[in-house]
């Protein structure tokens, strides 16, 4: 067999390796990652998203539509995101259940934002604080599970 062939087969078996890795696939032979390992990299990826909440203004006043309306705007699409990126890193199997309702309890508090959001553009005062009280007492349990799990997020 030629070099050049040799190489470019050596790249074509390097670049299945690498997609196979990166995908995760389970028959590729790749172990599951240590829960310090993961809680690493969740925790990498909590806290580059909470920088990112952090320079977004909340709302001050639930009759303020305007900056209900240009924040949570903003605010969901972050959510949706980070929790993206976190469901797509591989979690130890022993985590699995304790995620799966972090992951739900998670998805819960952006739906309270999306109903603050809808009420808002209905100009709904009550309707936004409403939602917006909701939001944040689910936010504090999502806080605290993620915490007992071992994920950090202090973006500081």
């Amino acid at each position: 067999m030629s070099r050049r062939l040799l190489l470019a087969a050596a790249a074509v078996l390097a670049a299945g390796l690498g997609v196979g890795l990166w995908l995760g696939l389970s028959g590729s032979g790749k172990a599951e990652p240590t829960r310090a390992a993961y809680l690493a990299e969740v925790s990498a990826v909590c806290r580059s998203y909470a920088r990112r909440l952090e320079r977004v203004p909340a709302p001050g006043d639930p009759a303020a539509y305007g900056d209900v309306i240009a924040s949570l705007e903003r605010v969901v699409p972050l959510l949706r995101a980070q929790e993206a990126a976190m469901q797509a890193l591989t979690a130890p199997e022993a985590l699995s259940l304790r995620l799966e309702r972090l992951f739900a309890l998670n998805r819960s508090s952006i739906s309270q934002l999306e109903l603050a959001l809808a009420a808002a553009r209905r100009r709904d005062a009550g309707g936004v604080a409403t939602r917006l009280g909701r939001f944040s007492a689910v936010r504090d349990q999502v806080h605290s599970l993620a915490l007992a799990i071992g994920i950090a997020c202090n973006p500081n």
